[in-house]
């Protein structure tokens, strides 16, 4: 019997407001053993595509699936298997249709988080009581973001049975695979088919992720801050 693999569905990159360059994205990656990585910087494909091209020239073992991290009115959610990027801060049931018409996943990432943008329970509640379709749920995320409300998270999930994510949220090369979702398969998609049959499971609890010198976060707030959102907003006046 095989053993399963595991996906990292949820890291950013230098092309977003993370602090890992491409090709820091495929090293850890590999080094972490990881099978499948889903890159997900905010709003756009950029860094996704960018680790792709470099996964395909070094021959790696590490699949890749484009993802998104998209900022909706009501907070963030992660698109995966996507080929076009969400218009941000549009309502939360058109962004779950935009991913859906692609063929994507829905996941809510750091749910109920108060420290980023976050769905609320009610939110979630409201969406899967309309009939939108919702994946995954990230049930560990090693974040702050995460970290206050995962026994709420867990408890809540009983009641609504979706595929239970676990992924890094990595903006430090020292974090991707610190949480991670195990599957059976070692491709994107039997990964998909896992996610639908709500077969998954989250790790990463078992071992703290790497602590970094303050410095490093604070560094990295102001980057995600003040120089990321002037780019984003730049692309969008090019895509228009």
């Amino acid at each position: 019997m095989r053993e399963p693999g595991q996906a990292d569905l949820h890291m950013h990159t230098n092309l977003g407001d993370g602090w890992i360059s491409p090709a820091a994205v495929v090293n850890e990656a590999e080094r972490a053993g990881l099978s499948v990585i889903a890159v997900t910087d905010h709003d756009h494909l950029e860094g996704a595509k960018r680790v792709e091209e470099l996964l395909v020239a070094r021959n790696s073992r590490v699949r890749l699936i484009k993802g998104v991290e998209v900022t909706t009115r009501s907070g963030h959610l992660l698109g995966l298997f996507v080929t076009k990027a969400p218009r941000p801060m549009r309502p939360v049931p058109e962004v779950i249709d935009f991913i859906k018409e692609q063929g994507g996943l829905v996941v809510v990432p750091h749910p109920m988080g108060r420290l980023v943008p976050s769905l609320s329970r009610r939110r979630i509640d409201e969406l899967l009581g309309a009939g939108y379709s919702i994946d995954g749920l990230e049930i560990y995320n090693p974040s702050p973001a995460n970290a206050s409300r995962r026994a709420e998270v867990r408890a809540a999930n009983r009641e609504w049975g979706l595929a239970e994510i676990g992924s890094s949220d990595a903006h430090f090369r020292q974090h991707i695979g610190a949480g991670y979702t195990i599957f059976d398969g070692r491709t994107p998609d039997e990964l998909s088919r896992a996610i639908a049959e709500r077969t998954v499971r989250a790790g990463g609890q078992e071992r703290p992720p790497v602590r970094l010198n303050p410095a490093s976060y604070v560094a990295q707030c102001a980057w995600s801050w003040f120089v990321d959102p002037p780019r984003r907003a730049i692309r969008r006046m090019r895509a228009s």
